[in-house]
């Protein structure tokens, strides 16, 4: 359509906040069959596994909702670790695994253990760092998908794990299809018209948190038809000069957000009801305003969403943006 700008043809304004962008994890995926030096692995200091119970991850019964990492002495033995953990990668020398604590007792030691307990990342993110949520987002997702997975989904044959947890292969020899974690992609987008941008709130949402549009794209769709195929549905606003951005992997429970800005083609908002409870035109002003006095929030500091505010917000404008 001619309102789209593809990255081909026009040069993204990337954002570079490392807040969003976490490519200095190595997956080390050369290593995840080689179950000596997973084993090797586990016994070092360096290893830290990321418990997580019923979904939820191990947080500290402090202030400051600190993540809870622990080292495999702490929890059981290592070939029942083998078993149990999945290998995410490596980072400044420290090897990370993903732990799925299956018994409540378990669950309840680690927390006497550690003076912690298991709660929503979703309730914790914006107390979180950039980099524990990279990994705490990760290590939820994984154990997701091998418990959403241990069924082949062409023959309903049990599935067994490989690859350190980070494959799933059917055990029916005739089939012995393969299974590999899997993202949805989805599109958020900072519309803006002059000096206003748009936002919106979702049903569910604590009361007065807005953030940018926001959905997933349709089979056969590209991003940039998702971005002004869902803008128009949600709020009725139509949409050119469509530019990406950034990505970021959003794990609830598994999407790949593609984030994109653009301009409003007319201001008049049409809310759909099943998607928003409200959306409404922002100036700068009125945002500082808002959120200074509480009648306002914004999505956590971790997100995308909050990365194209603030750009937004801080383009040709003396402030940062803060809060």
């Amino acid at each position: 359509m001619s309102n789209l700008q593809s990255p081909q043809s026009q040069k993204p304004n990337m954002l570079r906040d490392k807040s969003i962008i976490q490519g200095d994890l190595d997956r080390v995926s050369i290593k995840r069959n080689d179950e000596q030096w997973i084993e090797s692995c586990l016994k070092e200091d360096s290893a830290l596994l990321i418990p997580i119970f019923d979904s939820k991850i191990l947080i500290l019964k402090e202030t400051d909702q600190s993540p809870v990492f622990v080292n495999p002495t702490e929890v059981v033995h290592i070939s029942d670790l083998l078993k149990r953990t999945i290998l995410l990668g490596q980072k400044h020398e420290k090897t990370y695994f993903a732990l799925n604590v299956e018994e409540e007792e378990t669950a309840v030691n680690l927390c006497k253990h550690k003076n912690a307990e298991f709660k929503d990342l979703r309730q914790v993110i914006p107390f979180v760092n950039a980099q524990d949520y990279q990994f705490l987002a990760l290590a939820r997702f994984m154990v997701y998908w091998n418990q959403k997975n241990q069924y082949c989904g062409i023959c309903g044959i049990p599935t067994r794990s490989a690859e350190a947890g980070n494959l799933r292969i059917c055990t029916k020899d005739e089939c012995a299809e393969h299974h590999f974690p899997a993202m949805d992609p989805a599109v958020i987008v900072l519309v803006s018209n002059g000096d206003k941008c748009l936002l919106g709130s979702q049903p569910g949402w604590p009361k007065g948190m807005y953030s940018t549009i926001a959905g997933f794209v349709e089979p056969g769709e590209s991003a940039e038809d998702a971005v002004i195929r869902e803008v128009q549905e949600e709020t009725g606003i139509r949409t050119k000069n469509i530019i990406y951005q950034s990505s970021q992997p959003w794990l609830f429970p598994g999407s790949l957000m593609l984030g994109f800005t653009a301009e409003a083609l007319n201001t008049e908002i049409n809310i759909e009801q099943d998607e928003l409870d409200d959306a409404r035109w922002f100036t700068r002003e009125e945002i500082r305003n808002n959120v200074a006095s509480g009648v306002m929030r914004l999505s956590s500091k971790v997100s995308i969403s909050y990365e194209l505010i603030k750009t937004w917000y801080e383009k040709d404008n003396n402030s940062k943006l803060d809060f």
